[in-house]
């Protein structure tokens, strides 16, 4: 039973070292997509200061736009997708840890009670040493 236990604890300990590595990567991929809507933003920005400082580019720039809100509209649902991996991902970890925790828990509540057993049968020995050399003594007198 120790060592089962023992194992559980080892193999979800490297289930939720697994689920951090996962919630990391998710996390960089929606900070990656932040940034670049973040970068869109500029650039919009920018074109539209061009445009007004050079009449002429306004030739291209409704492309431009009907480009940028297509791409804003790619990158918003990349980052909801994102957003709801991560999410996913935390509860995952969360369930992960609080079942490697239990396993713990369960371990020291094991260890504990062994403990208290093995008390228990040291104090019975005791006491049957203290009969016996009672009884030895009480014959003597």
């Amino acid at each position: 039973m120790a060592d089962s236990l023992a194992t559980l604890i080892k193999l979800m300990k490297t289930h939720v070292d697994e689920q951090r590595q996962l919630l990391a990567k998710v996390q960089a991929h929606l900070a990656q997509i932040e940034y670049e809507i973040t970068e869109l933003e500029i650039r919009q920005a920018t074109e539209q200061l061009t445009v007004q400082q050079n009449p002429d580019m306004a030739l291209t720039y409704g492309d431009f736009v009907r480009w940028a809100i297509e791409r804003a509209r790619e990158l918003e649902t990349q980052r909801q997708t994102a957003a709801a991996a991560v999410e996913l991902a935390r509860d995952k970890l969360s369930q992960l840890f609080e079942e490697q925790k239990r396993y713990e828990l369960a371990a020291v509540a094991r260890d504990a009670e062994e403990r208290r057993e093995e008390l228990k049968r040291e104090n019975d020995e005791l006491n049957e040493i203290g009969s016996v050399n009672f009884m030895r003594n009480k014959g003597d007198v």
